[in-house]
């Protein structure tokens, strides 16, 4: 049977002919837009994700990708087939996620420190906090949490590093594929992942308690403990002494997150992007631990 929306069959059970990418491609440069959106369907799940992985706030995140889709169909005709559609809508997106981040203001590394100070002297702010994890159905998980932070964190990064780190470690492109993603030679792509890692590696081990004793934040643990006071069983802290067990807790964030109702912790994570651009915008707050968020 034939799908109403794109004319195409879904797959070979169907009955209907499946189409190849290339004449998929083929009818879509000679303006059949279905045959674009059935490209466009198995692809936007990468390109979204990664440009959410290096925006983070969800208004953002869609505006970018919304705004790459239709590029990309502007664009169709320039699309030589010499990479998967994939590949090439997600190089779309993250070069508009790159230029995006280069019209907003970079966020400081300490950035959830200083939303956590402001919580603690603002009941309005506190009180979201608190009206989030009160919610029916919602779940704290503390390893969406790490992944929330890493992709904060990432915000602190030039653009083009950042991109760098989220196409290779996170999206799990291969370094050839990352530098086409990027547009970008091989050379220059590990050049800037490298920088990338180095900076991350630095920031964790002033930054993350999880990672270092003198680490100055504590949010992991003190949300940990908010969601246990607020009835939720609580989780182990998860081990991530090092950047590379920090990654692998994002990818498979973010593999897992790609299923509908699968990022338990989305409402308060939400919450926090939202506020701390606002936050970060207007340079607001100290970055100096104040509140006892998680310390002993």
């Amino acid at each position: 049977m034939m799908t109403r929306e794109t004319g195409y069959a879904p797959d070979a059970a169907g009955g209907g002919a499946v189409k190849s990418e290339q004449d998929l491609v083929e009818r879509a440069k000679a303006g059949d837009r279905a045959a674009f959106d059935a490209l466009l369907a198995p692809a936007a799940g990468k390109a979204r994700g990664a440009v959410r992985q290096m925006i983070g706030h969800p208004d953002d995140a869609e505006d970018v990708f919304q705004n790459a889709c239709v590029k990309a169909w502007r664009k169709i005709d320039a699309f030589k087939g010499d990479a998967l559609f994939s590949t090439w809508l997600c190089s779309i997106a993250v070069r508009e996620a790159i230029d995006h981040l280069r019209a907003s203001k970079r966020w400081r590394r300490e950035a959830q420190v200083a939303y956590a100070n402001l919580c603690a002297e603002d009941e309005a702010l506190s009180g979201e906090v608190t009206n989030a994890f009160a919610a029916p159905d919602f779940s704290f998980e503390l390893r969406e949490h790490v992944a929330y932070c890493f992709a904060c964190v990432g915000r602190s990064l030039p653009p083009d590093e950042q991109a760098a780190l989220v196409a290779r470690d996170v999206m799990g492109f291969s370094g050839r594929e990352a530098a086409t993603v990027l547009g970008v030679s091989d050379a220059v792509m590990r050049h800037r992942l490298s920088a990338a890692r180095m900076a991350m590696t630095e920031r964790y081990d002033g930054l993350c308690a999880l990672v270092s004793k003198t680490g100055i934040c504590h949010q992991c643990k003190g949300l940990r403990e908010v969601a246990a006071m607020a009835g939720g069983k609580p989780e182990a802290l998860p081990d991530v002494a090092d950047l590379a067990d920090r990654i692998a807790i994002v990818r498979d964030a973010a593999r897992k997150g790609s299923g509908k109702g699968a990022c338990k912790s989305a409402a308060l994570h939400d919450l926090f992007w939202r506020r701390t651009k606002e936050i970060e915008e207007k340079g607001l707050g100290s970055t100096e631990p104040q509140s006892d968020c998680g310390q002993d």
